[in-house]
């Protein structure tokens, strides 16, 4: 997991592919309609808005695909568990890269991301996004890039 700025993201995307991947992210923005946008078979871009929420149900984690979250507006709480401290609720499913948890004791950390910042999340590492910060339920307007994981291997 990495949490920093996206104008650092060169210290960890080594590849030119991931070049190309935070130029096409410029063409993103506020006003971008929700969707995915897919423009190459190794990594698409998912752009959605809702609001925070309280107590999200979601915990998640992914086997193929590395998710790069970045919030175009709002702020929002995302907790990081370790596998000891959730059970599965559902089994992995390939269709959507996904397994869901459902929480057993506190989470590890928690982060915060916002406007100008990227949360990334590899493989396995399970995380519980959509919690509202400070408790303040607000709109976000984010972008998810989904990256083949094989990419980090070349």
């Amino acid at each position: 997991m990495i949490l920093d700025r996206i104008e650092n993201s060169s210290r960890y995307f080594k590849a030119p592919i991931f070049e190309e991947i935070f130029q096409k992210l410029k063409d993103f923005d506020i006003n971008t309609p929700n969707g995915t946008y897919k423009t190459h078979d190794s990594y698409y871009f998912k752009v959605m808005s809702y609001e925070t929420q309280l107590s999200p149900k979601i915990i998640e984690s992914h086997r193929k695909e590395v998710d790069v979250q970045i919030l175009l507006s709002g702020k929002e709480l995302i907790k990081i568990y370790k596998e000891d401290d959730v059970s599965v609720l559902e089994k992995y499913n390939s269709k959507i890269d996904c397994q869901f948890y459902q929480e057993l004791n506190s989470p590890i950390s928690e982060l915060i991301l916002e406007p100008s910042y990227m949360a990334v999340f590899f493989p396995n590492d399970i995380h519980g996004p959509l919690y509202a910060h400070n408790n303040k339920v607000v709109k976000l307007k984010k972008i998810v890039i989904k990256i083949d994981e094989t990419l980090f291997s070349q």
